[in-house]
């Protein structure tokens, strides 16, 4: 069930965006590079040392193709559903050196990989007029994320003592974004941003029916260039 919310979030928010037929819309292609600023919880569960633990995660940077389409309200506003390629981000191992060295050696190690479908609505604000060559703009908007692949490494298997199952749950939380464009033309242009969101997520993983868990909150930093097309 989960899989299906983020298709059908973007599909609605296409509907929306493309619902009448003199709608001006332009669609925007280009990168992303996503710093996801993560903060998590020691970890939690049977056979674990303290509390604390001493053991938590950190989720690595990512850089991956970015998509979006926005439906132009009025000169001013719009509505920008933003998508892109799914990233994969590489999740290591923050482990306290007071801990055991045959527990302190997976430091810095590669415990998971995890793909997130993450799509984003905004409501932008544009300053200036329509013909305006450059063109500042602030944005605020829902995200929906979902972890939706997720791959226990070597490493993870080894520290938590066998093959390992890795669970995150989905987050919604506000956006904001700041950006500017260059109108090329009256068709193309060229936009950079920068957006956050408030995401959160449990992370549980299971070992032979032995369940850990772990919070995680991020702060992302996205920074994107991309350029536009209007129709």
């Amino acid at each position: 069930m989960t899989r299906f919310i983020p298709h059908a979030l973007a599909g609605a928010a296409l509907l929306a965006l493309c619902g009448t037929a003199s709608a001006q819309i332009t669609v925007r292609a280009g990168l992303t590079h996503i710093a996801p600023n993560s903060s998590a919880s020691d970890a939690v569960g049977p056979m674990l040392p303290g509390p604390p633990s001493g053991i938590s995660l950190e989720v690595k940077n990512k850089s991956t193709l970015f998509l979006s389409v926005a439906h132009g309200l009025n000169p001013n506003m719009e509505l920008e559903l933003a998508l892109g390629y799914p990233p994969t981000h590489d999740v290591n191992a923050k482990i306290a050196s007071h801990l055991p060295p045959h527990v302190v050696v997976f430091n810095g190690q590669k415990l998971a990989e995890v793909r997130q479908i993450a799509p984003t609505l905004f409501f932008n604000y544009k300053f200036g007029e329509a013909d305006s060559q450059w063109r500042p703009f602030v944005g605020v908007g829902i995200n929906y994320t979902n972890f939706d692949k997720r791959t226990s490494t070597a490493a993870n298997n080894a520290l938590n003592g066998g093959p390992t199952d890795i669970r995150l749950s989905d987050s919604w939380g506000l956006a904001g974004q700041v950006g500017v464009s260059y109108r090329i033309n009256e068709r193309w242009s060229i936009t950079g941003a920068l957006a956050t969101a408030r995401v959160k997520t449990k992370l549980t993983t299971t070992t032979a029916g032995v369940q850990r868990n772990v919070d995680i909150r991020f702060r992302p930093t996205v920074f994107t260039i991309a350029a536009g097309y209007t129709f």
